[in-house]
């Protein structure tokens, strides 16, 4: 993805998650816990890129009404909430 084709919504993390992530033996990886911090990002013309298959199942650009039906209030809040200096 080009960063110059994208603007964050929020300085701000949209979400915060910590927890357990099973053993994958078929990766070779243990039991181990993830801390994940999620961002939104506004473009009107950047292409998804290349993902990581393994890791990640798709990845597409939605307006803004349906990316919140799908992940939640929390998209919704990162867009209106205004930028706090830091």
């Amino acid at each position: 993805m080009d960063p110059g084709a994208v603007v964050p919504a929020s300085r701000l993390p949209v979400y915060i998650e910590y927890g357990r992530v099973p053993a994958r033996p078929e990766k070779r990886e243990p039991e181990h816990y993830h801390l994940d911090f999620g961002y939104a990002f506004t473009t009107s013309r950047a292409e998804v890129g290349r993902i990581q298959e393994s890791e990640v199942t798709g990845a597409a650009w939605y307006p803004l009404a349906e990316a919140q039906r799908l992940v939640g209030d929390r998209i919704a809040r990162a867009v209106i909430s205004p930028p706090r200096a830091g």
